[in-house]
């Protein structure tokens, strides 16, 4: 009887965990919307859409923590180019993946395993606002957990080097496709170095836009469209919530060197714009990698210049950096993701070296 009754309650255990391995293992699918709590976003997402945030800027990002065996994400592309599409980089602990969107809906498998686990996942736009919004419809997964916030924010203001843009040739040899092909916002300089520092990252730039004269048929520079949720003119504003740490600023390359004096002014306008939206923030003027020495030196002497004039009406958080290198390496003579490793390092000890110089530590370290 008692060998029975031992029998019995190991049969009972042994069903117990099978149970709650079997439930943990099997566990249902649920559906979160787009713009559910425990998915944090990142950059200059438009919320106005109920349940379906969008986006239009390079590196803007979710970022979610998520239990299950398997989860997908359900994202819309504008496909403002018919054929052409947005790119995604999907980072799952670390690993990562840059997928080309094919059609108007995606179903975006994000892992899929035997097993029911915990999983970091990251969705970050690739591509630039010209090419269209991408859109969050939802995630199917087991639970969302919660996903703790980054305490510092570092915001990158360019042109396509910030972009990201002409980097990438693992998925299709330079020439062989479509301008778009080759962006990676990802693997920019400026995404690099906040993730150096353990920082979240925004990208507020736009290819062939100047400070003062833009390029390739752009007829709107930076300070004409920094205030658009899209980069667009005439476009519903960003509300600059966030308040970032650092803002790089790497514009000039689409100015040239033929007007300078009015390069410098709209800089310290746009500075003197910038100071009233982010009051505590350090600002660093930085030169164009993409330029030679001669360019280089003339950035640098203006540079210069446009610091003084502004710590003359009382600035004190403001540095400049010259880029060391030239960075042509990529399509149509931008940075490949190697060469944007390159410029992040620079960046990097720069800034480092700054730590003993300045209070950058008080907000950065």
């Amino acid at each position: 009887m008692k060998a029975l009754k031992i029998t019995l309650l190991c049969s009972l255990v042994s069903l117990s965990a099978f149970v709650v391995y079997h439930f943990q293992s099997e566990e249902q699918q649920q559906y979160f919307q787009g713009d559910d709590s425990l998915i944090r976003y990142v950059g200059r997402f438009d919320f106005s859409e109920r349940h379906a945030p969008k986006v239009w800027a390079p590196g803007a990002y979710l970022e979610c923590h998520i239990y299950g065996k398997k989860a997908v994400l359900i994202v819309e592309d504008e496909q403002k180019f018919g054929n052409l599409h947005n790119y995604i980089e999907v980072i799952v602990d670390g690993h990562l993946k840059r997928i080309r969107l094919k059609g108007k809906m995606n179903r975006i498998v994000l892992f899929h395993q035997k097993q029911a686990t915990q999983h970091n996942v990251i969705v970050c736009k690739n591509t630039e606002s010209a090419i269209g919004y991408i859109q969050i419809h939802g995630i199917e997964c087991g639970r969302l957990l919660k996903v703790k916030k980054r305490k510092h924010l570092f915001e990158f203001i360019g042109d396509s080097i910030t972009c990201g843009n002409g980097a990438d040739s693992t998925q299709l040899s330079f020439g062989k496709g479509s301008w778009y092909d080759y962006h990676n916002a990802y693997l920019s300089f400026g995404a690099r170095l906040a993730r150096a520092f353990h920082a979240d990252w925004m990208l507020s730039a736009v290819s062939g836009i100047g400070m003062n004269h833009s390029c390739c048929g752009l007829k709107h520079s930076m300070p004409e469209v920094y205030e658009s949720i899209d980069f667009h003119v005439n476009s519903d504003k960003w509300k600059f919530r966030e308040q970032p740490a650092c803002v790089f600023i790497t514009l000039g390359q689409n100015d040239g060197t033929k007007f300078m004096s009015n390069y410098e002014h709209a800089y310290v306008a746009f500075l003197t714009n910038l100071r009233k939206k982010y009051p505590h923030a350090w600002f660093i003027c930085c030169t164009s990698p993409m330029a030679d020495q001669s360019f280089r030196n003339s950035m640098k002497a203006s540079i210069q210049r446009i610091i003084a004039r502004r710590k003359a009406s009382g600035e004190k958080r403001i540095i400049p950096f010259i880029y060391q290198g030239t960075y042509t390496a990529g399509y149509d003579k931008h940075p490949t993701i190697a060469q944007h490793d390159m410029m992040m390092q620079e960046l990097r000890r720069f800034l480092m070296e700054q730590n003993s110089v300045t209070h950058l530590n008080e907000i950065v370290f």
